[in-house]
């Protein structure tokens, strides 16, 4: 459990990062080179132990990257041009309720109270958002996160029952083929305004390096050695991380109201979600 630990620490710090340092960059060019450098970071594990994997995970792991890297960043990233962190970071509380009822779809026991944890989740991070965010900008913010919540915790149930080699020997695989799927995008809608500042280069490698190469590693990884419950409830744990840092060093601003009916509504959702999954061996 103490890389999902690490992990949730990785991600945290990025959601005001990203707001405010690279929200105004083209998102497919951030996505391209964030993934780019992540793999990069890990390429030397793959290369030193490739004649020890097999073909069929080394397929495997480039299409669950794909899913988990590629579709989720593509979406997540673009979430950003509407909401604030803050309210990014409250909608990914849906994450692990997807979680649990993907992992459910493995062991046949499936409970459709579940999807009224996700509605209940949505309803509240709509209502923090209401305070500073306008009704056109919301639905389209909400629906990419949504997506992207949808794909990070598919990828992640993938990775726990598919991946059988060692998580830091095929991660680089899943970055790499995320990127490759992402650069059509980059080459077909090129940007003439992609021109980073030194700031902006250094947090999208900072991002690259950091949550996504370090902390997706440590995430697959310590996925795979805890139950699909336990590992929905970690998912859980980037939330108040994720909102301090965003208020506490980025300076976002906030309704406090209707952040807070927000937030209680979706932690009454997570709390049912954890009441009736608690008896179930997911």
């Amino acid at each position: 459990m103490i890389y999902l630990f690490i992990a949730t620490l990785c991600f945290s710090f990025s959601f005001g990062l990203i707001k405010s340092q690279i929200s105004g960059l083209p998102v497919d060019n951030v996505v391209f080179f964030r993934l780019l450098f992540a793999g990069m970071f890990f390429m030397p594990f793959f290369i030193s132990n490739i004649k020890k994997i097999k073909f069929n995970s080394l397929i495997t792991a480039g299409i669950i990257g794909i899913i988990q890297y590629g579709i989720m960043y593509a979406c997540f990233l673009r979430a950003f041009k509407y909401l604030q962190g803050n309210e990014i970071v409250l909608l990914t509380a849906s994450t692990p309720i997807f979680v649990i009822i993907f992992s459910s779809f493995f062991t046949k026991r499936i409970d459709f109270k579940n999807f009224i944890c996700v509605f209940l989740v949505i309803i509240g991070a709509i209502i923090v958002a209401s305070g500073t965010t306008s009704p056109k900008f919301l639905i389209k913010g909400v629906i990419y996160m949504e997506l992207s919540n949808i794909t990070f915790a598919l990828g992640q149930i993938l990775w726990k029952h598919y991946i059988k080699e060692q998580t830091e020997n095929l991660i680089s695989i899943g970055y790499l083929s995320a990127a490759l799927c992402i650069l059509p995008f980059v080459i077909f809608n090129a940007n003439p305004n992609f021109s980073p500042t030194t700031t902006q280069w250094l947090a999208i490698l900072y991002l690259g390096l950091v949550p996504t190469g370090i902390g997706f590693c440590l995430w697959n990884k310590g996925a795979k050695e805890v139950s699909g419950n336990l590992l929905a409830v970690m998912n859980n744990l980037k939330i108040p991380f994720g909102a301090f840092f965003a208020f506490a060093i980025f300076k976002e601003n906030t309704n406090i109201l209707t952040f807070f009916i927000g937030i209680i509504l979706i932690f009454f959702a997570i709390l049912y979600s954890y009441e009736i999954n608690k008896n179930k061996n997911l």
